[in-house]
């Protein structure tokens, strides 16, 4: 292929007030899109089918420790998972703690290996060579609710001293027990996802409702930004999932939800009674992440539905929609040009030749797809007609095989 020669990678110049496209401003902060995968899953099914240009980190969740510090937790499809995730520019961390480490065994092993300086050495080393085995780009702390001590301080400055040299990420997951963690803890971790879901559940039926609901994303971020934590650091968590109360009792994923109830991605409740994030909601938490943090992360990757009501592709379509790349700034970037711009009736795509199939989107201002085209190949002349289009400012996006490039064009009266 010659010309057109890009690779995104999610590299992308981070817009700030995109909605207020007079004020753009261009960021170097690569937007992450973090996805949890369960052990407990079938991993190795997941491997084959699932698509890792969608994502740019993978937390395989959760390798816990037995008493002696060992990662002893399900590792069947792992090493394919890092090279699958590896060979598409996709870092995997491995994550310890979880919910049901909160109590328990679990909870009593992490206390004592975390209790004395020699201990939370011995355990931080036993980690360092899982993640040299596994070949991991770092470690996600997810240690929640009681699990949290006085000990949890001194336990993440020991990781990050390990871990930071060797080129390792340090990362944590935060929501239940999280006010226990001191603030002068927080700046020792790469970034920190916020868990704003599990506002309510199915282990209390007389608090239905919805538990991820939009003003509680609003607040974590509010809250987490307050306690020091810069916007670069932060990410939004959103859920793949819901919780049924009533006849409905129990939890679901997004998928089973959409195979009972079709129509359920244009919608955040369903049957008697099911409340989840739909296709609308979590466009609007993407917008909120990219306004107000440096990423989104996803509990958990395997309860997405297929085709075009993913929530990972709605994710997808709004960051690339609402967050372009300048190729003034991007090593590589190829002479494509847009005119005329203004555009009328027709918008003219230049400089792109290729064998290769194009596939040309069009997205309006609020990140939604209101025209597609395919191209089977183009000698380095497009022409697009846009007379459909009411006025106002869109994105171009082009897509082949392995490149995306994208621009900002202005639909006149």
């Amino acid at each position: 292929m010659t010309g057109f020669i890009v690779k995104s990678n999610r590299i992308l110049i981070f817009l700030i007030s995109f909605l207020i496209v007079e004020n753009l401003q261009a960021q170097t902060q690569p937007f992450r899109i973090i996805g949890y995968m369960p052990s407990w899953k079938d991993v190795s099914t997941f491997n084959k089918t699932f698509d890792f240009k969608q994502v740019t980190h993978i937390n395989y969740a959760f390798q816990n420790p037995d008493a002696s510090g060992n990662l002893v937790s399900s590792n069947a499809g792992l090493a394919d998972l890092v090279q699958k995730a590896h060979a598409n520019n996709v870092k995997v961390l491995v994550s310890i703690g979880g919910g049901s480490a909160a109590n328990g065994t679990a909870k009593e092993n992490f206390q004592n290996l975390i209790s004395t300086p020699q201990k939370r050495a011995d355990f931080i080393h036993k980690i360092v060579v899982y993640l040299n085995n596994y070949k991991l780009d770092g470690l996600d702390v997810d240690i929640e609710g009681p699990a949290i001590n006085a000990d949890y301080g001194a336990f993440v400055a020991q990781l990050a001293d390990s871990l930071k040299p060797k080129g390792l990420l340090l990362t944590a997951a935060v929501g239940w027990g999280a006010d226990k963690i001191q603030n002068s803890t927080l700046p020792l971790f790469d970034y920190i996802t916020l868990m704003a879901y599990d506002f309510t559940g199915n282990w209390d039926l007389t608090r239905p409702g919805q538990h991820s609901p939009f003003w509680y994303a609003q607040k974590m971020i509010n809250d987490w930004i307050a306690r020091g934590v810069k916007k670069e650091n932060l990410c939004l968590g959103l859920p793949f999932y819901g919780y049924g109360f009533y006849k409905s009792a129990g939890s679901y994923g997004y998928g089973k939800i959409l195979s009972l109830y079709p129509d359920a991605w244009s919608k955040d409740q369903v049957g008697d009674t099911i409340y989840y994030n739909g296709n609308a909601t979590i466009r609007e938490k993407t917008k909120l992440a990219i306004e107000k943090t440096s990423g989104v992360m996803i509990w958990e990757l395997s309860q997405d539905a297929p085709g075009n009501n993913s929530l990972l592709k709605v994710i997808n379509q709004t960051v690339d929609s609402l967050m372009l790349t300048n190729q003034h700034n991007m090593i590589g970037a190829p002479d494509f040009k847009l005119y005329p711009n203004p555009a009328q009736n027709q918008l003219i795509i230049e400089g792109v030749v290729t064998d290769f199939p194009v596939k040309i989107e069009i997205f309006d201002i609020q990140g939604s797809l209101v025209k597609s085209q395919d191209y089977r190949h183009s000698d380095g002349k497009i022409r697009l007609r846009i007379s459909t289009l009411n006025a106002g400012k869109y994105v171009c996006r082009l897509t082949t095989a392995e490149d995306v490039f994208s621009k900002i064009f202005v639909k006149g009266e």
